[in-house]
Parts: C-alpha cells; sequence; structure tokens
C-alpha cells in the first residue's frame, strides 16, 4: 500500500500468535538458528493452513531471547556463550531472512519475527530487532528496540531512528512493532498511533514474575491493553514459552528458563482479550481483526481527530542515523536533523524492500 493511499478500515484479517520456544541446547553450542529457523517455517506453515493473513512472533525468537546474564564466576563461559550468540544471530538481509521471504511468498502470510539481528557494518554489535516480511514485498522494514532493558545492555545496542521508527504500509493494513519495555516509552507509542498505524505486534519474552517486586507478567498484558485502548488498534501479544522438556539442562550457571510462561494474547482496541492470555501452552492463538472495530473506538477516543491537540503537543523525531563517523562533506545539518513527523497514515516508503540496514552477507557459524 501506497504512503500516500487512503487508510482503509472495511476490511478483516486473520492474527496468528505463535507461542512456542527457540531451539536451546546444551553447552557449548547453547542457541541454533537453523534449528530455531525450521521450526519457525512449520509454523508459519501451520498458521497460514489455518487461513491467518499475519503471523507473529516473540521477542528474538530467532536465534532466542537471551535467558542468562553475566557470572562473574564463570567469565570465560560467558564470553564463549556471547561469541556464540552473536554468530547465530540474524543478519538482515541474509540467508535466515531469505527463508522467512521464500516461506511468506509460499503460504500468503505476513511474518513479523522477533530476531537477535547481527549488524555486518559493524562488527560485534547486536540488535534487539523485529523484522517485517511481506509475501510479494520480500523485507518490509526492521526495527531496532530504541531502549535496551537489564541484562540486554550485556547483548545489544540501541536503535536509532528514522526508518527505524516507521509503520509499514501494506496489503492488511498499517502494521508497527514494539518490543517489552518500549511499550512504556510513550513517545514512541504516540508517534505510532498518529502515523496510522492499525495493528500492532507486541512482541515479549515472557519471563521474570516475581512476588511482591517487578513483575513482568503483569506488565505484559496491562502495557499491551493500555497500547491498544490509546491507539484504538488490534494488538498481537507474542510471547515466549519453554516448555519443561525443551529446557537445556547443562546450558550455563546464571539462567532463568524456569520461568518462561508465555502470555500470549490478541486484544481488540477496546482493550479486551478476544483470545487468550494463554499460558504454560505451546500454541497457536487465532482471532479475526475486524478493522472497523478500529474507527468505531475513534468515536470516543482519537489522538488522530477530535482528542489530538497538535496546536498543544507535537512530537519531534531525530531522524540521525547515529554512525560512528562521517566525512564532512556528508555531516548533517542541524535543523534538517529533526522532524516533526507527518500526521497522515503510514510513514515512508512501506513496500520497498529493506536493504539499508546491512549490506554484507552472513556466514554459517560452526
Amino acid at each position: 500500500m501506497d504512503a500516500g493511499k487512503m487508510l482503509e478500515f472495511d476490511r478483516k484479517v486473520g492474527i496468528s500468535v505463535v507461542q512456542t520456544a527457540p531451539v536451546y541446547l546444551d553447552a557449548p553450542h547453547y542457541v541454533s538458528k537453523a534449528a530455531t529457523l525450521e521450526k519457525a517455517v512449520k509454523k508459519i506453515r501451520e498458521a497460514a493452513a489455518a487461513g491467518a493473513d499475519l503471523v507473529v512472533f516473540p521477542e528474538t525468537f530467532l536465534p532466542g531471547f537471551p535467558y542468562w546474564s553475566l557470572d562473574f564466576k564463570a567469565q570465560q563461559q560467558f564470553a564463549e556463550i556471547w561469541g556464540k550468540f552473536y554468530l547465530e544471530s540474524v543478519v538482515v538481509p541474509g540467508l535466515a531472512t531469505d527463508r522467512l521471504c521464500e516461506v511468506s511468498r509460499q503460504t500468503g502470510s505476513y511474518v513479523v519475527m522477533g530476531i537477535n539481528e547481527r549488524d555486518a557494518k559493524h562488527p560485534g554489535r547486536m540488535y534487539n530487532s523485529i523484522l517485517f516480511i511481506g509475501p510479494t514485498e520480500g523485507i518490509i522494514g526492521v526495527h531496532r528496540k530504541v531502549n535496551i532493558t537489564i541484562h540486554e545492555q550485556l547483548f545489544h545496542t540501541r536503535g536509532s531512528g528514522g526508518k527505524n521508527l516507521k509503520v509499514h504500509g501494506t496489503k492488511i493494513g498499517n502494521l508497527s512493532g514494539i518490543i517489552c519495555g518500549e511499550h512504556i516509552q510513550l513517545p514512541y507509542l504516540y508517534h505510532l498511533i498518529t502515523s496510522g498505524t492499525q495493528i500492532n505486534c507486541s512482541l515479549w519474552p515472557g519471563y521474570n514474575e516475581v512476588l511482591n517486586g517487578y513483575d513482568l507478567k503483569n506488565e505484559i498484558s496491562t502495557a499491551t491493553k493500555a497500547l491498544a485502548i490509546f491507539g484504538k488498534i488490534w494488538c498481537a501479544l507474542a510471547s515466549t514459552y519453554i516448555p519443561e522438556d525443551e529446557r537445556p539442562s547443562n546450558f550455563y550457571s546464571n539462567t532463568c528458563f524456569d520461568q518462561s510462561y508465555g502470555g500470549s494474547g490478541i486484544i481488540n482496541p477496546n482493550g479486551q482479550y478476544v483470545v487468550g492470555p494463554i499460558y504454560n501452552e505451546d500454541t497457536i492463538l487465532y482471532a479475526e481483526a475486524d478493522l472497523r472495530q478500529n474507527l468505531w473506538g475513534m468515536s470516543v477516543h482519537n489522538l488522530n481527530g477530535s482528542y489530538g491537540r497538535w496546536d498543544l503537543f507535537k512530537l519531534i523525531i531525530n531522524n540521525d542515523g547515529n554512525e560512528p563517523s562521517f566525512s564532512s562533506e556528508s555531516a548533517p545539518v542541524l535543523n534538517e536533523k529533526y522532524s516533526v513527523p507527518n500526521n497522515a497514515i503510514a510513514n515512508g516508503d512501506g513496500n520497498s524492500r529493506y536493504s539499508t540496514v546491512n549490506t554484507l552477507e552472513e556466514t554459517t557459524s560452526s
């Protein structure tokens, strides 16, 4: 869909959310991009066969979320697993994305995949990212998490502005994505809403349930429902569940695989679960999203209309790519570095092949 084309609401979209586990292995292998990728392909085919137009996977599903942190008594092992995690991560575009594009094209379904992204341009650099793929478009875009939460800072670099913050115009509607703690990045939520998102893919790791303390299990449900209400949008909530028999027995000392519980669901523009939340079950969730419900909700609260006070509140987006160095001949002019978002519909060239993230092909790790 062209960015300048009128938004359509008289449409129903088959949404599916995959709640399952990446393939984790015992030391010294730890993770497997190849095995997890093939598991994802099977799940996409299963969802598409059931009528899904959109298939959504959890946070960094490929090759897996880092459910481990630094143990000062095992620093060498942490360094080894860090390196393995890097080598097994996804380059965009690359062999893994080619495989996902192929299955998307064969099934006719859009795929939104949480990936641990490996930056081919800057060695050792990783991102907590969302990959958007369409059956005719191929790679539509990548969103890199703008702020990194707690132990993720041992692995990930923060995403920048510009294309990283896009809403993607597609044939099934305007798609956006938010990762875990980004649900409390209120400026980002406002940007997506005023950029015309209709279906948001909310990706979570599904762990860390703490009594009398910070409780991610509560936040997953509450924050995603709040986003649906704020934006009058559909939210596909994908959260990881790792069954006990799929947890590695000899992995690394400082892990929390035993806390993975899922909690996936599909939420309507009123903030109500149409299906879910589902806990402690390996499954695929399905719902038909009627985009007319987005409009019905806007009859009450609409940040793009009756509730939009753009004369009082405007959001400034930094479009700097945040490169470590640049030629003085191409240095950005300060006044051109920032822009107020266009409060129309999906921003940017939503259907173009995303080729600006990385330019080098990935290699296969041993």
